[in-house]
């Protein structure tokens, strides 16, 4: 969950580094430092902090080193200090890692044994000294090899000793000019630029400068000097010539846009990020077939399903609680959802005719990718909902179905989870069809659905001033029954993640199972109370709760006279949304959960863009 970056070429490296951590700074901000390299030795600045700080501490530095490689730490192993943040150096190395070592402590062990000392808690400083370690020993048994080809030697033996999931890059006294790295399983991506070459465990800290990148492939080594880089497969001399790709995110649409947070640009972006999902998937007639990217592919993964995972963590799992009312309402399939941690733990049968979708953002998602991985090998049909199209777990899985939310930078999830919802809906409405059954009502909402969501933002201000209310709550509660149900999971999420108030989400039906013991006049239950066939049920809990003088915000339709009288008569609070088909209700309601979330955020002073302890992209377990 950490951000790494490295430049080598004709230019100051410092700048690219420092705005490339920046840019990465979602990943990871519990510290900061790079390293630049001299003609002598490195020039090593760590800070605690945020990468602000780093920023200050090398202000006046006046160095202008051609070379370098930085890092911002989300803390894993050892605590957020100096002391342990990246780089860290061994003898002639000095390296920055993503991603756990998983085996560090045995490997500590037999390297204290030899009489190397260790200066951090951290895995990653044993990996550079596991390096340099045999980049010694390699250099003593075998003197008339090139300084190049003992350290890659030497880092190709580290990588046989390792279990982990990690990225890193690394740079070596003996072996001027030149960054080497290596992914296995945590990304990392590189761009050639006009006099340099720019690398970083992320596109964002890229983009700025070059819109054509090569993900580099797992396992593969990378060697990066000025203006080039190639990879090399272990064991081999051969090099190999990247494969750029051109991306269509530019750097303006990675700037806050006038907006006070990325989290609220990004909240406004949705019209725009579900008109560009649905574009060219929508066919112009009703009934007609769905458009897919690979459209015969698609039918024959839908032809003989007979039952359904998936599989995501967080937001994304929320999405797929969502869509499993789709698949089993509209297309009668079996679908069972798994929070990605718990599926790659047990044993899940995947019997033949199982279909295995994964949902993540970022598309790196360590859990994800591994229950990936499993139904892959077990022989399962696979497809991912990804907002990265070159992204691992998109390249790994069997059929793709990407999102088009652009770059999210917000850690909190907004556009890609309303993005994820739209995708979810429209292939379970295809899946639907093509099974014999199509709701119309929710297809032509679709249709319909950026403008729908423009007339929601459009009482943005009302739903983060109820939010900012929210601050002295000692608790905050959300109900709703059916997809309203995992809806309120994700608004307990943002209000968590942004606010850090103690926040659950429930089922509606389970409120007089234990939930309902909550319940006081210094609790707020935010209500998801569409008219949709459990509404009368809605309206008893609304009852119960005002009973025991809890403090109700009820999200409804706009037309919804009653629920509305009975909120405005008590002190309470209604939030009137546009009618909708039921395919696209929670699409609609996640808009004011989101805002709240701000709102209150906003009025305790949080954080809103880096909650903290929390990561964009969590790429380790």
């Amino acid at each position: 969950m950490c951000g790494i970056v490295g430049y080598v070429g004709q230019k100051t490296a410092k700048p690219y580094l420092l705005d490339g951590l920046k840019r990465l700074e979602y990943r990871g901000y519990d510290s900061a430092g790079l390293a630049l390299f001299s003609e002598k030795d490195y020039v090593i600045k760590r800070n605690a902090g945020p990468v602000q700080g780093l920023a200050d501490a090398t202000l006046d530095s006046g160095q202008r080193e051609t070379m370098g490689i930085a890092h911002t730490r989300w803390a894993t192993h050892g605590a957020p200090n100096e002391t342990n943040a990246h780089p860290h150096r061994a003898g002639d190395l000095v390296l920055v890692h993503n991603g756990i070592i998983e085996n560090y402590s045995e490997i500590k062990d037999r390297l204290t044994k030899t009489g190397v000392r260790f200066s951090s808690q951290t895995d990653t400083e044993v990996f550079a000294q596991l390096i340099e370690f045999h980049r010694r020993k390699i250099q003593d048994q075998q003197p008339n090899l090139s300084a190049e080809d003992i350290l890659i030697s030497a880092l190709e033996t580290s990588m046989k000793e390792v279990d982990g999931h990690y990225a890193i890059l690394l740079m070596a006294r003996s072996v001027p000019g030149k960054i080497f790295g290596v992914q296995n399983g945590a990304p990392l991506v590189a761009s050639p630029l006009k006099g340099g070459c720019l690398i970083a465990s992320d596109i964002q800290a890229i983009i700025p400068y070059h819109n054509e990148v090569c993900f580099l492939p797992k396992g593969e080594i990378l060697v990066a000097e000025n203006g080039k880089f190639w990879t090399r497969a272990p064991g081999s001399s051969a090099l190999h010539a990247p494969k750029l790709e051109r991306m269509d995110w530019t750097a303006d649409k990675v700037e806050k846009d006038g907006f006070d947070s990325f989290m609220l640009k990004e909240i406004f972006q949705q019209p725009l990020v579900v008109a560009d999902t649905l574009s060219g998937r929508l066919p112009a007639k009703e009934h007609e077939p769905f458009i897919w990217d690979h459209q015969k592919a698609h039918e024959v993964l839908w032809k003989n399903v007979k039952k359904l995972y998936l599989i995501a963590c967080g937001t994304s799992y929320h999405a797929a609680l969502i869509s499993k009312y789709f698949f089993e309402k509209w297309a009668k399939i079996d679908c069972e959802v798994d929070i990605a941690s718990e599926f790659r733990y047990r044993s899940p049968v995947l019997a033949p005719g199982t279909v295995v979708g994964v949902i993540s953002q970022s598309g790196e998602t360590a859990d994800t990718l591994a229950a990936l991985r499993l139904a892959n090998a077990a022989g399962a049909s696979t497809f991912s909902i990804c907002n990265v199209p070159s992204s691992t777990i998109a390249r790994e899985s069997g059929f793709q179905y990407p999102t088009k939310a652009g770059p999210e930078i917000g850690v909190a999830s907004t556009k890609a989870f309303t993005a994820q919802l739209t995708v979810l809906c429209t292939l379970a409405l295809d899946v639907g069809r093509l099974r014999g059954h199509l709701d119309l009502a929710s297809f032509r909402a679709l249709a319909r659905l950026p403008h729908d969501l423009d007339r929601v933002l459009g009482q943005s201000e009302t739903f983060i001033k109820i939010g900012e209310k929210l601050k002295d709550r000692r608790m905050v509660l959300f109900v709703g029954r059916g997809t309203m149900y995992p809806m309120a999971l994700e608004g307990a999420l943002k209000m968590k993640e942004l606010t850090y108030l103690p926040s659950e989400g429930f089922a509606a039906g389970e409120l007089k199972h234990g939930p309902i013991a909550y319940i006081d006049k210094d609790i707020t239950v935010v209500t998801l109370a569409p008219k949709d066939d459990w509404y009368s049920k809605t309206l008893s809990n609304l009852e119960e709760i005002r009973a025991r003088g809890g403090h109700i915000i009820a999200i409804g339709s706009e037309t919804d006279e009653q629920i509305k009288r009975q909120c405005l008569s008590g002190g309470d609070e209604f939030i009137g949304l546009p009618e909708s088909a039921w395919g696209t209700q929670p699409i609609l309601s996640v808009v004011p959960l989101q805002l709240l979330a701000y709102g209150c955020a906003k009025a305790l002073g949080r954080n809103i863009d880096k909650p903290r302890n929390l990561a964009k992209s969590v790429t380790v377990e």
